[in-house]
């Protein structure tokens, strides 16, 4: 009320940009551009970082995974609204800053342009509509895990799904069907997906008392998924000496997550164990740097990936990852 007593119809005074910018987790998107730098580079044969950036439908691809990957972080909300209201209140849906409609309708627009901008890289790339067919499928599945799978079991196979037909979708113009289901960008997805795996299994009980052992148990899965891609480094050194370099990386990664993580589970609180999520999140492009290096043998392509660290951890001072 005024002082005049009437009804005060204004929005909220944190009904602002910044509020959409929350519910979208917006610093978190920039690990999903990573997925498709790291898919678009090492199934191309293009090395050059000036003529990658001229591609039309290199551009046209991030944009996709920026829309698929936000669009999913926006519906989940809307399909959370309840949960959130009791375990986080003050998340913009059940702080009433943001309507349950107008974030579907936000979330489902933002899904669109992902797999509108799939369909337009294939048609510039000429090549095969593999990439609209990923985004759909794509669309599916975080639909899917949004509505139904994150609250069950099978949360971290939806997760890890996503993850892997992220990196999928950046190769999706390497070419023919069996160009982009082929090469070294289907190990590193699937790499990614047993990482992500592990990250979702430890954060499932990310707002409550947690059990130390599946905590111990999903950092085990996501050391597994960086030993993957270990393994794939040993693989290539004969033939790419970088990646000897990317495997010392790949190690420096896996001990530094590692050390963050057990500090987190020797304390288990609620807080932390969401910081280290989102700490968790964020090597995704550490990771994704270290590949790029690995397969192409590119320094400049490589920290074309980890730049994107700049923009992520200055947003995540601001803006919570998860």
């Amino acid at each position: 009320m005024t002082e005049n007593g009437i009804p005060d119809v204004r929005q909220p005074a944190d009904s602002t940009v910044r509020t959409w910018l929350r519910l979208m987790r917006l610093p978190t998107v920039f690990t999903a551009l990573t997925n498709v730098l790291c898919g678009f580079t090492v199934s191309s044969s293009e090395r050059s970082l000036p003529d990658i950036l001229a591609l039309k439908h290199f551009w046209l691809l991030l944009l996709s995974s920026a829309g698929l990957y936000l669009g999913g972080m926006v519906l989940n909300d809307v399909f959370d609204a309840a949960l959130d209201a009791k375990e986080r209140p003050e998340r913009p849906i059940p702080s009433g800053q943001i309507s349950k409609k107008s974030a579907a309708v936000f979330g489902s627009m933002l899904m669109l342009t992902g797999v509108v901008a799939a369909g337009l890289a294939g048609i510039f790339a000429e090549t095969e509509p593999v990439g609209v067919c990923i985004a759909l499928i794509l669309t599916a599945a975080v639909v899917l895990y949004d509505s139904v799978l994150k609250n069950t079991a099978a949360s971290p196979f939806g997760m890890a799904g996503c993850r892997f037909l992220n990196i999928m979708l950046g190769a999706s113009c390497a070419g023919s069907w069996a160009d982009v289901w082929s090469g070294p960008q289907v190990t590193i997805a699937a790499a990614l997906a047993v990482y992500v795996f592990g990250i979702t299994w430890f954060a499932r009980n990310e707002t409550g008392d947690s059990s130390r052992l599946a905590l111990t148990s999903g950092l085990a899965v996501a050391l597994t998924g960086i030993g993957i891609n270990g393994w794939t480094a040993v693989k290539v050194m004969s033939v790419q000496p970088a990646a000897t370099g990317a495997l010392i990386a790949l190690c420096l990664i896996a001990a530094n997550v590692g050390l963050r993580c057990m500090q987190a589970i020797q304390v288990n609180q609620p807080r932390l164990l969401q910081k280290t999520v989102g700490f968790m999140l964020l090597n995704i492009i550490f990771i994704d740097a270290a590949m790029v290096f690995c397969v192409t043998g590119s320094s400049r392509l490589a920290s074309l990936v980890v730049i994107m660290v700049i923009p992520a951890t200055l947003m995540k001072r601001v803006i919570p990852m998860s």
